[in-house]
């Protein structure tokens, strides 16, 4: 079977397979004062996931047309619809304040018949004759009540009287309303409080300190340097490679005998004529796959799914955000063994240990006099030799 060549000119709708000039999936659209990213409205709607591929056919495959787009936004107001209503169905069901109409019991009218004294026998027996002529087209199961009621209604005397009139039936008496029993109303859950988390002691568990934050998370403080990391297998990457002096174990390769670290195994591989990993869009090398499709989202596509809770900037990785709300935190999780003085950043810790331990890596050109900091020896060259640079 011969393969068909797709050649797509223009924008490509991922939902219908449409070319034109259509909108990206995962940039952020404005109606009618809402924003709209189609991407999050797919995944939370429809629970449909629509990855970008990589390379250059990245940008002109990840868009939306305009038909699929107000189908999309239908079925979320629709979805949002049933669930709003199906909410306030169930608040009054379980208040009770949905009550049914009862039925009302329809009693027929009596039938009244009445006989004038200038009506003969003959003329009477052909009423009563003519009355079971029309019952007769009665059901099989009414035709029994109406012999017997004819046999009391219309007894027929030879000396009828001014007016006879039927026996009226005895009325029906009304049924009592049934009694509704109340439904015990559901008591709430108790929400099943947390169990406490085991603390995972590793190998080098002797070799860190385990921090608590405030924010319920944890933290490993190395006690051999002032570095802290957020996770065990962090810490003990940085215990072996850094104290330990051991190396990242080498893969070897299967094209030759060079072993590299498993990092540098896709830049290997291109001295054998195999491409690294590379984007489409600007060329940057990777060495791994996923790193590619990370990038492309973040960079190119310009995809953030992380908004702060505070201020409502959106950021492109979980850890970007962890890293920004400590601006809007008091907490100061980096304190100095010498002075005991806290820092928020990691970064501005190191730079304060340099000025206990006396290193100056910032030295002036002109009058090599040396600086901790990078700012303070600006500053020196500002104030001390302003135009001699």
């Amino acid at each position: 079977m011969a393969t068909k060549t797709w050649k797509i000119e223009k924008d490509l709708c991922r939902c219908c397979h449409a070319e034109g000039t259509f909108d990206n999936l995962a940039e952020p659209r404005t109606f009618l004062e809402k924003e709209e990213v189609y991407s999050d409205m797919l995944r939370e709607c429809l629970d449909l996931d629509i990855p970008p591929v990589p390379g250059e056919l990245c940008a002109i495959t990840y868009s939306i047309c305009n038909a699929c787009i107000t189908r999309l936004r239908d079925a979320c107001n629709f979805k949002k619809q049933v669930q709003d209503c199906e909410q306030r169905f169930m608040t009054l069901y379980y208040k009770n304040a949905i009550q049914g109409l009862n039925t009302e019991t329809v009693v027929k009218e009596e039938l009244e018949v009445s006989i004038d004294d200038n009506h003969s026998d003959d003329d009477i027996e052909t009423i009563v004759l003519k009355k079971e002529e029309d019952d007769d087209d009665d059901s099989f199961m009414d035709r029994d009540d109406d012999d017997d009621d004819m046999s009391e209604d219309f007894a027929i005397t030879k000396k009828p009287t001014t007016s006879m009139k039927t026996r009226s039936k005895p009325k029906a008496k009304p049924k009592a309303p049934p009694v509704k029993k109340e439904k015990p109303q559901p008591q709430p859950k108790k929400k099943a409080e947390p169990k406490p988390v085991k603390e995972k002691k590793g190998k080098y568990a002797e070799a860190y300190t385990l921090r608590k934050l405030a924010d319920g998370s944890s933290q490993f403080a190395c006690k051999h340097c002032a570095g802290v990391f957020r996770t065990n297998n962090c810490f003990t990457q940085h215990y072996k490679q850094v104290h330990l002096k051991e190396r990242p174990r080498l893969r070897a390769c299967h094209l030759c005998d060079v072993k590299v670290p498993g990092y540098m195994r896709a830049f290997h591989m291109e001295q054998h004529g195999l491409p690294a990993p590379t984007c489409g869009s600007c060329g940057k090398k990777f060495a791994y796959p996923h790193q590619v499709l990370r990038h492309q989202k973040i960079y190119h596509m310009g995809e953030k799914n992380f908004p702060c809770n505070t201020c409502h900037l959106k950021f492109a990785s979980n850890h970007a955000l962890k890293y920004h709300e400590r601006t809007h935190s008091s907490h100061k999780p980096f304190g100095c063994e010498y002075c005991k003085k806290c820092f928020r950043w990691k970064k501005s810790l190191k730079t304060h240990v340099m000025i206990h331990l006396g290193v100056k890596n910032h030295q002036c050109s002109i009058c090599k006099a040396a600086f901790v900091q990078q700012s303070s020896l600006k500053y020196h060259i500002t104030k001390k030799h302003p135009g001699e640079h």
